[in-house]
């Protein structure tokens, strides 16, 4: 089991479930010493499914910073969001980074009100994809990508598109020294996916991280916790190391986002 998880989500987001201090308790029961929460940002028009609404931001923040102090001797708590880059929402974005311990970078849509990436199956998707995380890393916005290839959910084959998506965000990786998520959620919760070229899971995706270990990007693991239980298992953790098992991962330990946070900052327009 890891020590340091920055990806956490709470039952606001609407498809997790279990209260703030359930996370906290099975957290510190399996060994974790360093816990980020990370819930989906919320943004000016309410989701039924996916993240918090607007109203919800205070008791967020509210609830997990008097945990921060009660649990001040058992666990370090900070505080984030898992955001998207959408440059109608610059003033929500703005806010969460420059008041937020740290702020990672999860793009579920390719544009606010557009396709969705669980739907992408052309290349010029790939594309836009891609061209949305880098401008979040241009703007310093973020502290790490997760879940870099959830956008070949749907996409029916590993073919010469995907290699280029990988070797362009493995280019804004390096560019920016933005770590790269080696995700535990959704995409191996699930069995392996049958695909017009095999059998994988939807995520992580082995031909992404291929390209990521030849070009030794730096690579955080992050469990994105939806349930609270999903802390005291190992099952998922082992399954996402399946995808990169023989490639040479820059794998990064214990690493300190917070503290890389403040540098990005100073660095945020």
């Amino acid at each position: 089991m890891i020590r340091t998880n920055w990806h956490t989500h709470t039952a606001r987001c609407k498809h997790a479930t279990g209260t703030d201090e359930e996370y906290i308790e099975a957290a510190v029961s399996a060994g974790i010493k360093t816990l980020g929460f990370s819930d989906h940002a919320a943004y000016t028009d309410p989701d039924p499914r996916s993240r918090m609404d607007y109203e919800q931001v205070p008791e967020y923040i509210d609830s997990i910073r008097l945990l921060k102090e009660k649990y001040a001797d058992r666990i370090n708590i900070h505080l984030g969001m898992e955001v998207e880059y959408y440059p109608e929402q610059w003033e929500l974005l703005s806010w969460y980074r420059k008041n937020l311990d740290y702020c990672i970078l999860g793009q579920h849509k390719l544009t606010y009100e557009g396709k969705s990436i669980y739907h992408v199956t052309q290349r010029e998707d790939l594309t836009q994809y891609v061209d949305a995380i880098e401008e979040a890393c241009r703007h310093s916005l973020c502290d790490y990508i997760c879940h870099p290839d959830v956008v070949l959910w749907a996409y029916p084959s590993i073919d010469g598109s995907v290699r280029e998506a990988a070797e362009r965000l493995a280019e804004i990786s390096l560019k920016y020294n933005m770590p790269l998520e080696l995700n535990c959620g959704s995409g191996v919760l699930r069995d392996p996916k049958q695909y017009d070229d095999g059998i994988r899971y939807a995520y992580p995706t082995r031909a992404f991280f291929e390209v990521f270990a030849e070009r030794k990007c730096p690579v955080i693991i992050g469990l994105d916790i939806h349930d609270p239980k999903l802390f005291l298992s190992d099952k998922y953790l082992e399954r996402a190391l399946s995808v990169i098992e023989g490639l040479d991962v820059n794998l990064l330990e214990d690493y300190d986002l917070v503290e890389e946070a403040k540098k990005r900052k100073k660095l945020f327009y």
